[in-house]
């Protein structure tokens, strides 16, 4: 049983990864308190697992608040963040609850350390944002490849990702972020290659605003981040990776459409709401990061493995929540991954759920 009388609230227990969460949480024997929009579906959530519902709309930060009073933690499944998030945050701050999100949006992610850091740190709460696939154990890869290491020239972290399906979810809150991205990125990519440990091997790699690039610096002395994606992963197939690439620009140039974007949500709208637990146990990751020292010298790497984006991902979060709930958990402010938890130690809590990781 997890070492907290107080619950963990889920927000957004509704959607994909918040029914995986709700899952993980009875699976540990914490209790919990759902919240979001709809009254009935959370109740039918909640159900199998007797957890407290508390309904709250994004938009009403009286309910939100009272949605968390009492809670140790939220954890926030509900997206685009960029959208619906800050409410949730400032919520949890002023419920005094630690707080970490599943979100894959760097935006936000920045938003949460620069913008809400600073009320968290004298209300004692933590804020981690990215603390999912996306992007927890990259950000433990770059605090391990650079241990040691001095001040780094770069660090390039490289995300490999076979099979993947993505949930309605994560299709919207992709396409907002290439509509974010910055141009000349886009058109001129920093990589088009790299060399993956085996048996992966050279790969054609397309840029991804990968949330390391905001919560790395703030832990490893670097002058940069660099972040990729192997082009095959958007790929309808193989042959096609290549040129995925130049396709990224124009996408997100046409996203910044208001009226192309609204397209592009009802057409997601018909979409399932996420894969099925088949194609999930199909898929594979890894993140390798390569620490690049300042005058050269040989680079140092970390590489985590793992399967299940969606399946970790509820893991990591639940973890990090239980972590912080537990008592003698004295850190507060907008922080990475790396700074509110020792990184082997926690990679090493995802061994059971076949997450790897090599060092060297």
């Amino acid at each position: 049983m997890p070492d907290t009388d107080r619950p963990i609230a889920v927000y957004g227990a509704t959607g994909f990864t918040g029914k995986l969460v709700a899952a993980e949480l009875a699976r540990r024997g914490a209790r919990a308190v759902l919240s979001g929009r709809n009254a009935a579906k959370l109740a039918a959530v909640a159900a199998p697992y007797g957890f407290e519902v508390r309904p709250a709309a994004a938009d009403d930060a009286a309910a939100l608040e009272a949605a968390f009073a009492g809670c140790a933690a939220v954890i926030a499944c509900a997206g685009p963040f960029l959208d619906v998030g800050d409410p949730v945050v400032r919520a949890a701050i002023a419920a005094g609850c630690h707080y970490v999100d599943t979100t894959g949006e760097t935006p936000f992610i920045d938003r949460v350390v620069h913008h809400h850091g600073p009320a968290a740190t004298p209300a004692g709460v933590a804020l981690v944002s990215g603390m999912g696939f996306d992007y927890l154990p990259g950000d433990l890869a770059c605090a391990l490849a650079a241990e040691g290491a001095g001040p780094l020239q770069e660090l390039v972290v490289a995300y490999a990702i076979e099979g993947f399906t993505a949930t309605r979810g994560t299709t919207r809150s992709s396409l907002l972020m290439l509509s974010k991205g910055r141009v000349r990125e886009l058109l001129r990519p920093p990589l088009r290659h790299f060399d993956f440990p085996a048996p992966l091997g050279r790969q054609p790699v397309a840029p991804y605003p990968a949330g390391e690039t905001i919560t790395a610096p703030l832990h490893v002395d670097t002058r940069k981040v660099t972040a990729v994606v192997t082009a095959s992963t958007f790929a309808p197939h193989p042959r096609l990776a290549p040129i995925v690439a130049p396709l990224t620009a124009p996408i997100g140039l046409a996203m910044r459409s208001r009226r192309l974007r609204g397209l592009a949500d009802r057409a997601i709208d018909r979409l399932p709401e996420g894969p099925p637990q088949s194609a999930r146990d199909a898929v594979r990751w890894s993140v390798t990061v390569e620490a690049r020292p300042v005058g050269g010298g040989a680079p140092r790497r970390a590489t985590v493995q793992g399967r299940d984006v969606y399946g970790i991902t509820a893991v990591t979060v639940v973890e990090g929540a239980l972590r912080m709930a537990a008592p003698g958990y004295g850190r507060s402010g907008g922080l990475a991954p790396a700074q509110a938890y020792e990184p082997r130690e926690f990679l090493a809590a995802l061994a059971p759920h076949g997450v790897t990781l090599t060092t060297g």
